[in-house]
């Protein structure tokens, strides 16, 4: 007697699932027995639900009597000796037959197929009697000669066995005998009921023909009912209701996938899905589990012969199924995620040696993230003169944070501006040493930009960043936003398809001159000034010489891997440390200062301070800078010199009192008309057309004082921001 274990195992090799039954019928807490499969302890029997990938059916013989008619298939394929006769294990190849069944002389033959069940092999077999079962002694044992595989049998060789018996096959179906239609059945089954060995699966098939065709279902309940009455030997109560809620529910299915399943040729279906696709990203934290992307120089070898050694990805990962290195290319790795990073990229290589990803894959100890810090922080001091002492803290957080960027919704772009020979590219030049897949360039093309960041989840870094284009510049605005993407026509497979590529990821700027004023909106800048320390300008940062280098990156993808759920678990109460700070810029130093608070709470004091003090000087330079800049603040300076009950309300009055301050003031050309009400409407001011002038009718000190707000010419406060329409429509 084989051992249930093995048996199942064996007919899970192909996709069959299995289920407990009572008697012979789905356990009744299994409504739904085709979604379960489930290990069946020996004492339970258990059925196996048919199909699956392979189109497994099963031909089931009744009696005895009918085994020397399929001897020779039984001792082709896995078969099964049953109470009476015997179950006969088919691939189907790429068609799975209808469930049906046959009458002869010798007793019933059933197919039983997709949506059907048969008893599996080791079960006690059971006899029915009023309503209920009772074990018979026998047991369901595989066929001595049966081999323990599943093969496939050619339909003919079925066909002349039911020849043999006296019947013809169906021109539809080969593996079952021509019978007639389901309106002639119907009809037969009104006068005379259904046949005893073939009841259950003709009462099905007529309850589904009568579903299908618009019968309310309490009619087609009642003529079941009135047919098994009429048959020799009618089903149970019970087992009619639990037959016609199974109608019920084929029926509805199939109304289901027919709106969702589209078949668009021979070999291609189309299946709708509600599922969205888990997407792996160069840095990837999902499930538990978080994936970086690596390089590893890799041997490729063809029949056991070396052919060329290649630069591969891989990701290495860490959670709860605990850590392992994962080829790009591995099979269940994009079975499971969407993936499009770079399979290879030589630029990149060995940025985390293999020596030492091996050593952290067989190592249980956590990185010291004080100790990452501090490293990071002594090597700003070494290659860098900054004037103010947080500047060094916030620039080590910052090449950490390219390793957590994903975390977040936006990334804080790096911008160091001055004048010549003050260590931009120095910066930049540490930066491509330690940032996460960080890629350096002064002419970096738009397609090269977006390629390379959604392939390896780049740090770019760019020089004299003020003489990048204007379509550099589009892609640049929105490229520190999780979600942005841009689209381009590819060419796959001779048509142009629209393709999207992501472009979230950290980026750096130096420059002299001036960026464009919407990009510097998405930095947070460092302004450096030549240093009078002779070590400082003299040295140049590099790996080979200085070994602390590569080992601060090193320990920053380990940092990744080991803290990432903790960091992300700290954005909730990062966000509460912000007071006088909202919208794009609590963002923009979200990330720095959530990994600031991780640090502090393993032992980095005064972190959050210090980001918070550069935060705040960041934030008035800029809100000098948009006085300077920003036409709709000059406007409002202008409106501001007087008292609110003083500023003209009429249109042609309002714009010369303000063209009149602009020159004054700005010494400013005057602004035409459309300009101006353009202005004002941005600052929150409305006007109205009476039928011989148009008014502003909101200018007042109420209004006046939230456009300042809104300008940052105050610190901003909640209170003012939740009234933004009190004022509208009032007249001073």
């Amino acid at each position: 007697m084989r051992i249930r274990e093995d048996v199942i195992a064996k007919l899970r090799e192909y996709s069959l699932k299995v289920f407990p039954l009572e008697g012979k019928r789905p356990a009744r807490h299994l409504s739904t027995w085709k979604e379960i499969d489930e290990n069946v302890p020996m004492g339970t029997p258990f059925g196996v639900a048919l199909g699956g990938i392979n189109n497994i059916f099963v031909i089931d013989l009744d009696d005895s009597r009918l085994i020397p008619y399929f001897q020779h298939i039984i001792d082709r394929t896995y078969s099964v000796k049953t109470g009476k006769g015997a179950h006969i294990y088919i691939q189907g190849g790429k068609v799975c037959p209808s469930n049906g069944s046959i009458e002869t002389s010798y007793g019933h033959i059933d197919i039983k197929s997709k949506d059907g069940y048969v008893v599996g092999e080791t079960s006690d077999h059971y006899n029915k009697e009023n309503d209920g079962y009772v074990k018979s002694g026998k047991s369901y044992q595989k066929f001595t000669d049966s081999p323990l595989e599943i093969n496939k049998i050619d339909p003919k060789e079925i066909g002349k066995i039911y020849q043999s018996l006296g019947f013809q096959h169906s021109h539809d179906d080969s593996i079952l005998p021509k019978k007639d239609n389901i309106k002639k059945r119907n009809l037969k089954a009104l006068e005379n009921g259904v046949e005893t060995g073939n009841r259950n699966n003709e009462l099905f098939a007529l309850a589904c023909n009568n579903l299908k065709s618009g019968l309310a279902p309490d009619i087609v309940y009642d003529n079941i009912c009135y047919i098994n009455d009429k048959s020799s030997q009618p089903l149970g109560e019970d087992e009619v209701k639990q037959l016609f809620q199974s109608a019920i529910a084929k029926v509805q299915g199939d109304i289901e996938e027919s709106n969702t399943v589209h078949k668009i040729d021979d070999k291609t279906t189309y299946r709708l899905t509600d599922e969205e696709p888990k997407e792996l990203k160069p840095i990837t934290s999902i499930d538990d589990e978080q994936f970086i992307l690596v390089y590893l120089n890799t041997d490729v070898e063809v029949a056991e012969r070396k052919v060329e050694t290649v630069p591969m990805g891989y990701f290495v990962v860490n959670g709860k199924h605990g850590k392992d290195l994962v080829s790009c290319e591995s099979p269940e790795l994009l079975k499971e995620y969407n993936c499009n990073v770079f399979k290879s990229f030589k630029p990149l290589v060995n940025r985390w040696k293999n020596a030492y990803v091996q050593s952290y894959l067989a190592s249980d100890t956590k990185v010291n993230p004080k100790g990452v810090l501090d490293d990071l922080v002594s090597l700003e001091r070494k290659y860098c003169d900054n004037p103010y002492d947080y500047d060094y803290y916030f620039e080590a957080i910052w090449k950490i944070h390219t390793y957590f960027y994903r975390l977040f919704p936006l990334t804080p772009y790096d911008d160091y501006t001055g004048m010549k020979n003050i260590g931009k590219s120095k910066r930049l030049d540490l930066n491509k040493l330690i940032c996460f897949n960080a890629m350096k360039s002064d002419d970096i093309s738009l397609s090269a930009l977006f390629r390379t960041v959604e392939g390896t989840g780049a740090t770019i870094l760019i020089d004299e960043a003020e003489n990048i284009d204007e379509e550099l510049q589009k892609l640049l605005r929105g490229g520190n936003q999780k979600g942005h993407e841009v689209t381009r026509a590819e060419e796959i497979r001779g048509q142009y398809t629209p393709v999207s590529f992501d472009v979230f990821s950290p980026k750096a700027f130096g420059h002299i001159k001036p960026i464009d004023n919407v990009l510097q909106d998405r930095c947070i800048t460092t302004k450096l000034y030549r240093t009078t320390n002779k070590a400082i300008a003299n040295s140049e940062p590099d790996e080979e010489e200085n070994p602390l280098i590569y080992s601060c990156r090193e320990r920053c993808y380990r940092l990744f891997l080991d803290y990432a759920p903790e960091i992300k678990s700290l954005i909730p109460e990062a966000y509460a440390l912000f007071s006088d700070v909202m919208g794009r810029e609590l963002k923009l130093w979200l990330p720095l200062v959530t990994i600031a608070l991780f640090l502090e709470k393993h032992g980095c004091d005064g972190l959050i301070e210090k980001l918070m003090t550069k935060l705040s000087v960041n934030s008035d330079e800029k809100k000098v800078k948009d006085i300077d800049e920003n036409d709709e603040v000059k406007i409002l300076s202008v409106l501001l010199e007087k008292e609110p009950e003083n500023i003209p309300k009429k249109s042609r009055e309002l714009y010369n009192s303000i063209n009149e301050g602009l020159l004054r003031i700005y010494n400013l050309e005057p602004v035409n008309d459309v300009k101006l009400c353009h202005y004002l409407e941005n600052l929150g001011f409305t006007k109205r057309r009476s039928s011989s002038f148009t008014k502003w009718i909101n200018i007042n000190a109420e209004k006046l004082a939230e456009a300042k707000e809104r300008c940052g010419m105050v610190e901003a406060t909640q209170a003012t921001l939740g009234d933004s329409v009190s004022s509208v429509g009032s007249v001073s």
